[in-house]
Order: C-alpha cells, then sequence, then structure tokens
C-alpha cells in the first residue's frame, strides 16, 4: 500500500489524523494479532485478524489496516486520543457534541454523508458515544465513487473529563453492508479498550522521588507492591532494575518474573528488554528463537531497535542460510521508523 494512502482516507473522516501523514512510514506487518498495545491513559488489543499491517503508532494513536481482495478496499482500526478543550459529565452531552464535531469535519468536497448515528453509551463505567458513519468518497476528478463506513466509540478518560479515546473500525471499498468478518473483528477491537492511570499513584510518585535521589532499593520496596497488586510499569521498573542490578543486587529470575507481569499490557520497552534477555542468557539459558518472539512483539508496535536486531539476526542467520530479504526489509522498516544505525546497516549491505 503507497506510504500515505491508509492516512489520507482515513482522514477524511477522522480530520485528527490527518497530521499523521508526516509521522506515516512504510506499512509495517502485525505479526500477533490480539496482543496488547498500551498508550497514554489506556490500552487495547491488536485486532485479531491475519494480514495486518500498520501505519502509525504514536503514544496516543495508532492506524492498523487490512487489504481486502484489491487494493481497492481496505479494512482499518483506529484508535486516538481527542482533546475537545471541554469537559463532560453525560454520556448525552458527549453524543452532541461528537455529532457536530464530525459532521463539520468531514471533507465536503469529496464526501457525500449517507448515514451518521450518535448514541449515548458506556464502557468500564465511563460515558461514551457510540456512533455510525457512511459516507460516499467521489474522489478526485476522473475516480470512480467509493463507499467509507465507520463504527466506532468515544469515551471520557477517567482521570481526565476533557480527554477522549476514540477507538473504530472502518471500511473503504466495500459495496451495501459492512462485512460480518469486520464486524465481529471490529466489535472484538473496540470492547478491548481498557482505561489505565493517568495520574501516578502517590506510592509510585514518591518511588520515583527516591529513585531520582539515588535510593533505588527504597524505591523497589515502594514499588513492588504496586507491581503485586497489577501496576505494569511499577513492574516494569522493579524488573529491569532486578534483571541488571541497578541499584539493588541483580536477580534475573525474578527480573524475569516482573518483567513477564509488565508485558501483560504490552509496553515496547519491557518486550525488548525480554528478547535482550533471551538473546544474552540473562537469568534464563541463551534461546535466540524466543528472543525473536519478544522482538517481533515489539516491532509489531514499529520500534525500530527491535526491527533493528531483528533485521541483523536474519543477517546472521544462527544455524540457517542468511536470510538477506528478511534482514533488508527489517532495515527498511526501523529506518522509517527512525533509526540512522539501520539505515547504515540497509546501505552499507546494499539492500
Amino acid at each position: 500500500m503507497h506510504r500515505f494512502r491508509l492516512i489520507f482516507f482515513l482522514g477524511l473522516l477522522l480530520p485528527e489524523l490527518a497530521g499523521a501523514q508526516q509521522q506515516a512510514a512504510l506499512a509495517n506487518p502485525v505479526a500477533n494479532p490480539g496482543a496488547p498495545w498500551p498508550f497514554a491513559g489506556f490500552v487495547v488489543n491488536a485486532p485479531e485478524l491475519d494480514d495486518l499491517f500498520s501505519q502509525v503508532r504514536t503514544g496516543e494513536a495508532a492506524a492498523i489496516g487490512k487489504q481486502v481482495l484489491k487494493p481497492e478496499r481496505t479494512w482499518a482500526f483506529v484508535v486516538l486520543t481527542l482533546r475537545p478543550g471541554r469537559a463532560f459529565k453525560s454520556a448525552r452531552e458527549l453524543s452532541e457534541h461528537m455529532r457536530t464535531r464530525r459532521e463539520t469535519g468531514l471533507d465536503v468536497k469529496r464526501l457525500t454523508k449517507l448515514a451518521h448515528e450518535e448514541l449515548p453509551a458506556e464502557h468500564q463505567g465511563r460515558p461514551c458515544s457510540r456512533y455510525m458513519l457512511r459516507a460516499v468518497d467521489r474522489g478526485e476528478k476522473g475516480d470512480e465513487s467509493v463507499m467509507m463506513q465507520f463504527r466506532g466509540l468515544t469515551c471520557v478518560h477517567p482521570d481526565q473529563p476533557d480527554r477522549l479515546v476514540d477507538i473504530a473500525y472502518s471500511e473503504r471499498g466495500g459495496e451495501g453492508a459492512m462485512s460480518g468478518v469486520l464486524i465481529k473483528a471490529g466489535a472484538r477491537f473496540i470492547e478491548s479498550l481498557r482505561f489505565l492511570p493517568l495520574i501516578a499513584p502517590p506510592q509510585l510518585q514518591e518511588a520515583l522521588k527516591r529513585e531520582q535521589a539515588g535510593d533505588m532499593a527504597g524505591s523497589i520496596a515502594l514499588l513492588e507492591p504496586l507491581a503485586e497488586a497489577g501496576n505494569t510499569r511499577a513492574a516494569a521498573v522493579v524488573g529491569t532494575a532486578l534483571l541488571y542490578g541497578r541499584g539493588v543486587p541483580a536477580d534475573p529470575e525474578q527480573g524475569r518474573k516482573w518483567l513477564e507481569v509488565a508485558a501483560k499490557d504490552g509496553w515496547v520497552d519491557v518486550l525488548f528488554t525480554l528478547g535482550a534477555m533471551y538473546d544474552k542468557g540473562l537469568g534464563v539459558p541463551r534461546d535466540p528463537e524466543a528472543a525473536v518472539r519478544w522482538w517481533v512483539r515489539a516491532a509489531d508496535q514499529r520500534d525500530p531497535q527491535a526491527q533493528l536486531n531483528l533485521g541483523i539476526y536474519s543477517w546472521n542467520a544462527e544455524n540457517a542460510p542468511r536470510d538477506v530479504k528478511s534482514a533488508c526489509a527489517w532495515w527498511e522498516r526501523a529506518a522509517g521508523n527512525g533509526s540512522e544505525r539501520a539505515l547504515q546497516y540497509f546501505k552499507a549491505n546494499r539492500c
């Protein structure tokens, strides 16, 4: 798919994504359907479909696509953060606002609206607006008209009533009713939305203060109860400190335990560290295949360091023939996501 094509078409109905064209790089494959992707204040699971690719991944937004039958027909799954500049106390108030916002945001030069619904809803006890939007994209002069359909949910974040999370799935190029396969996968995608705290609990804030003051042991003592209670960011800090012996005696086995707890929310730094642990044999027998599995999960979320390492693994290929094509593909993706080192590998090896 063209570098900006998915984002361009999504931007027609979701103008908040229009600016992501500057961030979009090569389409990156998503190899782990259903895996958690964390963002600032929430987590969603990647769609449970094969042959997915990501076009955008930031701390507040992602766009994942799937080509169906032909390039002109595409499914997309989108999540993004909205800041409307005001707070919302009820689902009805939010629905009325989003109806106006979405309709005034349509690109009327090329879109003809066919239907639009906004219904008050609730998700995890939060006020939301469940919506459906269907329009015809007339395209540029000489283009054939194409149907575009969106279904989604916009919710108020628990910690900030003026911060919204929008999660949706769409079809471009279908005829008539939206695909049943897409509807089923899209419904699971939306229901996977889980809110995370935007404001660190006092115990975590105090732990960070102790860490900055050089008291890592005191910080860990505060973080461990939080990790045991399910705070995955606390588990990540504890696991990394124990793995490498940062301010506390090294205990790689316990470090791995806490990192695997943190990995349940899909934090990229944790996924990468687990890959490095198996690559180097820290606290576990060295296992290159396990390292690759963890790095692929990080690469799904466009992590350039994981993609760089996967390229190196493909090139060096322990106990297997060198896979030049795979190595070059990984380095190209990593370079597209900002890795200068990957670009050097790509050029030096004449990819």
